[in-house]
């Protein structure tokens, strides 16, 4: 795993996510079985539309994405205080040095795990708490996170202001990672044919 030591949101971490698979967008790559997603094609084009361009999609900011940023410091602290550990913060991980997918988690905890948290509206929030968070709704995200960082294990966070948290435990799911990590290399493999076909 590379560490890239930027601000999330910044243009640096734009620059550094541009044209390749990030694991946030894994499930346009990926179903939760290891399945192709539908959407792969289109995410196809976006990741080489970044890199034939050399403008990052999205690379701004908004009121959402503001207020999203000071959820997750609070949310981070109160995962810090409930299980009495630090959790550090990265800008951005590539797998290794060839800096063809990677993630941003939202923080690594000790030596084994990481941290992600969704700030939730409070009808979603009560919903999860009160009926469960199914584990397929970001797993493709984690698991990929984990392979990315070779870490055991992620705890996924939905907070919501006012509400109790609830944590999620992940595991490696090493069968899932093995069939991830085929389709992103096939992925680059065509990424890399596109943009070559394409480019001017």
């Amino acid at each position: 795993m590379i560490i890239l030591d930027c601000k999330q949101g910044g243009d640096e971490w734009y620059q550094a996510r541009a044209g390749i698979p990030t694991a946030s967008s894994f499930s346009k790559i990926v179903d939760s079985k290891g399945n192709r997603s539908k959407q792969r094609e289109k995410y196809l084009f976006e990741c080489a539309g970044e890199v034939v361009s050399g403008e990052p999609k999205n690379s701004y900011t908004n009121g959402n994405m503001d207020r999203w940023h000071e959820r997750e410091d609070e949310s981070r602290k109160t995962y810090e205080f409930i299980n009495s550990v630090e959790v550090i913060q990265v800008g951005f991980c590539y797998f290794d040095e060839k800096k063809e997918f990677g993630c941003s988690p939202d923080g690594l905890v000790g030596e084994d795990g990481l941290f992600e948290t969704k700030d939730a509206a409070p009808h979603i929030h009560l919903d999860r708490l009160e009926n469960g968070w199914p584990k397929t709704e970001h797993f493709q995200q984690i698991q990929g996170g984990l392979l990315v960082t070779n870490r055991k294990w992620c705890d996924l966070q939905s907070f919501s202001r006012g509400f109790k948290p609830l944590i999620v435990r992940f595991e490696r799911d090493e069968d899932f990672i093995k069939l991830l990590k085929i389709e992103l290399r096939l992925f680059n493999d065509d990424l890399k044919a596109i943009i070559k076909k394409y480019s001017a």
